[in-house]
């Protein structure tokens, strides 16, 4: 049962001297494709390595809202360049404007400039928004629906808002945290989500969900990601398998551009 993992971070230090291992995990459980997504210029390039060996990984390039403090004079050519040098997509982009977040405005520009690029090149994105959402819709009502669709990961909004992204060519993606059953805002969110638009993740090695047996390293995987798909089944009231092929069609369609067969 091939699946679609919409948001990790597989060049994470976390995760290197397990990768390999990580990898044959994914595959030995049914395999699928892995969305990683850089979030800084240092990054980068080992993310750019390990997508050159395997077909399963699919990059995405960007400045997350953390990091715009470290950009170079030459970001925007530097994204440009590795976007250029391998199908790939834009991420991981956005804006959190929690307590200790960087400058905000700084944040915006810097999110503004990513999606310019993304909607020139008709890319898909993938978006992080932490208390944010008011300036979010706002540029998204400036820029328009997403020439190359995209998704907000590990959503924390109201099921309110989904119709609004939905109409702005947005996926909905969900992380371990639709496994805490006492979550009943993610829960009313999850239900909101039109079937065509519904994604999972695992945003690993964060967000470990809950899990049968305790992880003792707390290390999150990709091999998690059928935990979350049961937490999001069991919510819709549906097997698993017709959520899990259900997630994998729309993760596919959406990232058509950087898939082979697998």
């Amino acid at each position: 049962m091939k699946r679609f993992d919409a948001h990790c971070h597989l060049q994470d230090k976390r995760l290197t001297q397990r990768l390999s291992q990580v990898i044959q995990n994914w595959s030995r459980s049914g395999g699928g494709f892995l969305v990683s997504c850089g979030t800084q210029e240092s990054d980068w390039e080992d993310l750019m390595a390990i997508a050159g060996k395997t077909d399963t990984v699919l990059p995405c390039f960007g400045i997350h809202p953390w990091y715009v403090g470290t950009l170079s004079p030459t970001w925007q050519e530097n994204l440009g360049r590795y976007l250029g040098r391998i199908p790939s997509g834009v991420g991981e982009i956005g804006l959190d404007f929690t307590r200790t977040a960087p400058d905000r405005q700084l944040q915006e520009a810097i999110f503004v400039s990513q999606l310019a690029m993304a909607q020139a090149l008709r890319l898909p994105v993938s978006i992080h928004i932490r208390k944010a959402w008011d300036s979010f819709i706002r540029i998204l009502k400036h820029m328009g629906p997403l020439a190359g669709g995209g998704l907000i990961h590990s959503f924390s909004g109201s099921c309110d808002m989904v119709p609004l992204f939905e109409r702005y060519n947005l996926h909905i993606s969900f992380s371990g945290a639709v496994t805490n059953p006492h979550n009943k805002k993610v829960g009313k969110a999850v239900k909101a989500v039109s079937p065509g638009r519904l994604l999972i993740e695992t945003d690993s090695p964060d967000l470990l969900p809950r899990l049968p047996v305790p992880c003792k390293d707390k290390i999150n995987t990709p091999a998690n990601l059928l935990v979350i798909a049961d937490a999001v089944a069991s919510r819709l009231k549906k097997p698993t398998s017709t959520l899990v092929q259900q997630t994998f069609d729309n993760g596919t369609r959406l990232f058509n551009r950087l898939t082979t067969p697998v």
